[in-house]
């Protein structure tokens, strides 16, 4: 998955699923309040942006959830560059209901030799690991990692909890994270972490659009900024340590050596958030993306990456 040099979806280009076939093996995804189906790109691919015969999800989330369409598509265009491999998102609709959703491409499939993923929690419960799905801990997490013998586990761990933090993310429980597996050598497993996809429970998403102009006031963000849970804490139950920016200080903490990465996540320009945020508004799109909302989420990430930076003394 090329996720730093990907064209980008112009503005002015929505992609249609129209004629996109359904994936034969598994049509729908994991269930939530709406399946989530799984089609196949067409040969050739409508836009160069897109991998011919390739699998996608799309995603239609809908009422209070809406704006998660643009939180994944905002928190992959932000990843570009900054060492955090996301799954590529593009804005899309089908035509068949007009249906506006979230087209998430596959991060594995296409290459050889293939790779399997394995969701944590299946890894967790095959070693009769405990975990808890509402809270968990990145101490096990880790430990589930180093048991894996996954290269550059740190720099992983380190990357993705500080673009959680840096989004406002609080959804990477063990169902969205895990492993890509490679079994080409009999009787071998070889594990890597697999892309931090799922961002879509991130950047304030269900703020409605009346509510926006409060959180102009820096007092009314900071506090709803502080209020941010990474979905785990450090160990188990340990609500503290599961802020956001608290998470990332503990990190360097311990496994200082790692903060070098942290780093690299958090030099993210001013100019660069607020371009992609200009870019999502141009969008003609039934799911608006209105100034409004690109104000808070522009003051939001610079406040949180700030945030990080001054915890962790960058």
């Amino acid at each position: 998955m090329a996720v730093e040099h990907r064209l980008p979806q112009p503005a002015n280009e929505v992609v249609s699923i129209a004629g996109w076939l359904p994936d034969e093996d598994f049509p729908f995804g994991p269930q939530g309040a709406k399946p989530k189906r799984i089609v196949i790109c067409p040969t050739p691919a409508p836009h160069p942006y897109l991998i011919p015969g390739h699998r996608y999800v799309f995603k239609e989330p809908a009422g209070s959830k809406a704006q998660q369409i643009w939180s994944e598509v905002i928190a992959y265009e932000l990843a570009r560059g900054l060492g955090v491999p996301v799954p590529p998102a593009f804005v899309a609709y089908d035509p068949v209901d007009d249906s506006p959703g979230v087209l998430i491409e596959f991060f594995f499939g296409g290459e050889w030799p293939p790779l399997r993923f394995v969701h944590a929690i299946e890894r967790f419960q095959g070693l009769g690991i405990p975990v808890d799905l509402r809270r968990g801990s990145l101490h096990d997490n880790v430990q589930l990692t180093r048991k894996h013998q996954v290269p550059d586990w740190k720099d992983w761990w380190s990357r993705t909890i500080a673009f959680d933090a840096l989004i406002g993310n609080t959804d990477r429980h063990s169902e969205n994270w895990g492993f890509l597996v490679d079994q080409s050598v009999p009787g071998e497993a070889k594990y890597a972490l697999a892309p931090a996809f799922d961002n879509g429970t991130s950047l304030g998403f269900l703020i409605r659009e009346q509510e926006l102009a409060r959180y102009a006031n820096p007092r009314k963000l900071g506090e709803f900024i502080a209020r941010g849970r990474h979905h785990f804490g450090w160990l188990s139950g340990n609500d503290a340590s599961a802020q956001h920016v608290a998470l990332c200080e503990q990190y360097v903490r311990v496994y200082g050596a790692s903060g070098g990465a942290m780093r690299n996540v958090i030099q993210l320009r001013d100019s660069r958030i607020e371009s992609v945020v200009d870019w999502a508004a141009q969008f003609d799109f039934p799911v608006p993306f209105s100034q409004a909302r690109g104000e808070f989420v522009v003051a939001q990430v610079k406040t949180r990456r700030d945030n990080i930076a001054a915890a962790i003394g960058a």
